[in-house]
C-alpha cells in the first residue's frame, strides 16, 4: 500500500525544510506514532500538495496512536474493531455481533457478541500496514462466520462441514481423500439439485439454474438465490444469482466451489465498504492505473544524487526494523529442519534467522 503524509498546499521551501527536520514533531500533518527522517524526500502530487511517502517515515506506535487510526476506519457496526494491550503487546481484535450459528434464530432471545483472534501490532509497523491488518482481520472474522453458516443435512443430520472448529488431526486420519464423480451432466444436475434442497446458508436457499460445460473443459454453475428478510448477509442485497466454475462433476467440487464463491462475495463486500478517512481504500472502483503511477512516482525518490546521506540513514533504519522481526531458532527438531532447508538455498540476502549474520543492501547509485 502506498500512503502519503501531506504538507500544506504550495508550501514555501522554508516550510518544507522546517517540517522535514530530524525533530519530526514539527511536521504538523504526520499522524500520531509517525516520525519523518531527516531530509526525507517529498513528492508533489497532481493537486499541487507536497507529501512525504510513508516508506520514508519511522514509526513508534502506541495504544493511543493505533486507537486514533481505528477511529478513522469504518466497516459495519456488526464488526466492532477493538484495540487492546496485553503485556505491552498491542493487538487488534474484531468483534462479531449476531446470533449463534448453531441454533435457530427463533430459539434465541438476544443476539450475542463473540471475538476473533488477536492480531499483534508491532510498534514499528507502518501505518499503512496497520490499516491493512484491520482490513484482513475483518475479512477473516467474516469468513469464520460464513463457514459456520453453511448448513447441510445428510441422513437427517444437519452439520456445518466448512466450519473452522473441526478436529484436523482426526480428519487426516479418518476421512478418505477419494470422492465420486458423475459421468454425465444430467446425472450431476439431478444430484446437485437434490443436494441444494438440503442446504441453507443463513436461511438463503439455492436452486440450480445452469450446469454447462465450457470450452475450457470446466463446467459453469449458476444458482439462483432466495434470500429471506432475516438474512444479515448484506452482500446478498439485490443479488439474485451466484455463478462459479468447477473442474470436475463431483459433490466435492460443487460444494467447495460454492463455499469459495461465498467467501469471495464476502471479501468483495469488505473491499467496497471498508473505509479509511471516508474513502473505500480497497474498492475495485479506485483507478489501479493511477495507483501504479503514484507508486512509480514515490517509491524511488531516495535515488537522487543529493539524497545519498539520507539513503544510507534510511537503509540503516530499514535494516534495524527488519532485525527486530528475525525469528529465534531453538536447538529443536523444527529449528534444525528450518536451518537445513535455508542452507539448501545457498547464500541468501536479507536478514536471516539468528544462526547467521545479517547484512543490508548498499544504497542504489545513479
Amino acid at each position: 500500500m502506498i500512503a502519503l503524509t501531506c504538507l500544506p498546499l504550495n508550501p514555501t521551501i522554508h516550510e518544507i525544510n522546517s517540517r522535514v527536520m530530524l525533530y519530526s514533531s514539527k511536521v504538523e500533518t504526520l499522524l500520531d506514532g509517525e516520525f519523518a527522517l531527516e531530509d526525507a524526500p517529498h513528492a508533489t502530487l497532481k493537486d499541487g500538495s507536497v507529501c512525504i511517502p510513508q516508506h520514508y517515515l519511522s514509526y513508534q506506535h502506541s495504544l493511543r496512536s493505533v486507537e486514533a487510526l481505528v477511529l478513522k476506519m469504518k466497516y459495519s457496526d456488526l464488526y466492532p474493531i477493538f484495540v487492546s494491550q496485553e503485556n505491552n503487546d498491542i493487538y487488534i481484535q474484531i468483534g462479531i455481533i449476531g446470533y449463534d450459528n448453531y441454533q435457530s434464530k427463533e430459539a434465541q432471545s438476544n443476539a450475542k457478541i463473540v471475538y476473533g483472534r488477536k492480531w499483534r501490532v508491532e510498534p514499528n509497523l507502518p501505518t499503512s500496514e496497520i490499516i491493512q491488518t484491520v482490513f484482513l482481520a475483518i475479512k477473516k472474522a467474516r469468513e469464520h462466520e460464513i463457514r459456520e453458516l453453511m448448513r447441510i443435512t445428510i441422513h437427517d443430520v444437519t452439520s456445518t462441514p466448512f466450519n473452522n472448529h473441526h478436529d484436523a488431526p482426526l480428519i487426516t486420519k479418518s476421512v478418505d481423500q477419494g470422492f465420486s464423480r458423475y459421468e454425465s451432466t444430467e446425472e450431476a444436475e439431478n444430484a446437485f439439485r437434490s443436494l441444494l434442497s438440503n442446504i441453507r446458508y443463513d436461511g438463503i436457499e439455492f436452486e440450480l439454474n445452469v450446469l454447462e460445460k465450457r470450452h475450457s473443459d470446466q463446467w459453469l454453475v449458476e444458482l439462483s438465490s432466495n434470500v429471506p428478510d432475516s438474512s444479515m448477509l448484506r452482500e446478498f442485497d439485490g443479488l439474485k444469482r451466484v455463478s462459479y466454475s468447477i473442474e470436475l462433476l463431483s459433490i466435492n467440487h460443487f460444494l467447495r466451489g460454492l463455499m469459495a464463491t461465498l467467501i469471495q462475495l464476502s471479501d468483495r463486500h469488505v473491499d467496497e465498504n471498508f473505509l479509511f478517512d471516508g474513502v473505500p481504500r480497497f474498492s475495485w472502483n479506485l483507478d489501479i492505473i493511477e495507483i501504479a503511477a503514484l507508486s512509480g512516482k514515490t517509491r524511488s525518490l531516495h535515488v537522487d544524487e543529493d539524497k545519498q546521506a539520507f539513503c544510507q540513514n534510511w537503509q540503516r533504519m530499514n535494516y534495524q526494523t527488519d532485525a527486530t522481526r528475525v525469528p529465534f531458532l531453538a536447538d529443536s527438531p523444527l529449528g534444525r529442519r528450518i536451518k537445513r532447508t535455508i542452507n539448501e538455498f545457498g547464500p541468501l540476502d536479507g536478514v536471516l534467522p539468528n544462526f547467521s549474520d545479517a547484512t543490508y543492501s548498499d544504497c542504489p547509485q545513479q
